[in-house]
């Protein structure tokens, strides 16, 4: 084995103990004070109704979520196929780190007659930055009532920044994508890497982005994004209110938005620990028990995790695909849709 190998196999490695530590890092401060005896009593407490009801409207909030993405798509693919091509997406992310999900949807749906792949993952990135903004203006406005007048929103603030600063140089992208593309295609009669490689995969790109010039469109998926985060929040008001007395509603704003915040750490599949210890921390801001609030988390991230993989494995049924088959698949095309962002 050359030097190259063996360090390229030690990089490897540290990308998947990376994430596994944060992750077992983030159970044991979880654990260290909580009581799993009450853990179990607190579970008891939660009706099989209230599950139903919850798992209702975990469908309804992944429904809207991917009609938005559907949009995001320029409708080239069927919703059906926006629909559980974003299981699937759900599916990778829940059993490998690294966030393969986002690059598996680009290869599913990667297609000569419909979109190609990094039209697809410049859809999935206008979906995230979406994402990111509405959880930074989630909690910006629920900190106030939490922290009072006096609180550092420097993080919060900049990230919110940041995902404006994105969005407009997005849409400045889509707006100005002819003549872009037509800079790329003249430097490229002079630079030979930019007309065979740059140039073609910009197009793509840009072209997947010229949702943001349509304002109806624009509005539908922002819109529909912004419905799926509210049904997700009463799903969260469902759970919690059987574990809790009359928990006010923007305490389901504040948390949930934290806990999107958290999952964007590296950690390990499905966001295993973080996810729970976002949800943890921050209710314990509103000055909720350790035990009730991990209670909760853990009943919201099963629920997510075993319909996201359910549907998603519904989704690879359909298309006559493997899970494994799929992910060597996404870790074969992922240097060079990485390199192309």
């Amino acid at each position: 084995m050359t030097n190259d190998e063996k360090r390229g196999g030690r990089l490897k490695l540290l990308r998947w103990l990376i994430p596994l530590a944060i992750s077992t890092v983030a159970i044991w401060l979880v654990l260290r004070d909580i009581d799993l005896s009450q853990f179990v009593t607190n579970l008891s407490q939660i009706r099989l109704g209230t599950f139903l009801l919850a798992s209702l409207i975990y469908f309804a909030s992944f429904s809207f979520r991917a009609f938005s993405w559907y949009i995001l798509l320029r409708r080239k693919v069927s919703y059906k196929d926006a629909f559980f091509t974003m299981g699937a997406g759900y599916l990778l992310n829940n059993l490998f780190p690294f966030r393969l999900g986002e690059i598996g949807r680009a290869v599913l749906l990667d297609n000569p007659e419909g979109p190609s792949g990094l039209e697809v993952l410049s859809s999935v990135l206008v979906e995230r930055i979406f994402d990111v903004f509405l959880a930074a203006v989630f909690v910006l406005a629920t900190l106030p009532r939490i922290l009072g007048a006096e609180f550092d929103r420097s993080l919060i603030t900049a990230a919110f920044i940041l995902t404006l600063t994105g969005m407009a140089v997005l849409y400045l992208a889509a707006r100005f994508r002819v003549r872009i593309t037509a800079w790329l295609s003249t430097w490229g009669k002079r630079e030979n890497f930019v007309r065979t490689w740059v140039a073609p995969k910009a197009s793509q790109i840009l072209e997947g982005l010229s949702v943001l010039n349509h304002p109806l469109a624009f509005l539908l998926a922002f819109g529909s994004l912004t419905i799926s985060w509210f049904l997700a929040f009463g799903q969260n008001f469902v759970v919690f209110s059987s574990l809790f007395q009359d928990p006010p509603f923007w305490w389901m704003i504040f948390v949930l938005s934290t806990g999107a915040f958290g999952m964007a750490l590296p950690s390990a599949p499905a966001g295993l620990g973080v996810f729970e210890g976002a949800i943890v921390a921050a209710f314990g801001l509103l000055g909720v028990d350790a035990a009730l609030a991990f209670t909760h988390a853990v009943v919201i991230h099963a629920l997510s995790f075993v319909y996201a993989s359910a549907l998603g494995l519904i989704g690879l049924r359909l298309r006559g695909e493997a899970v494994i088959a799929l992910y060597h698949r996404v870790i074969n095309r992922a240097p060079q849709i990485q390199s192309a962002e």
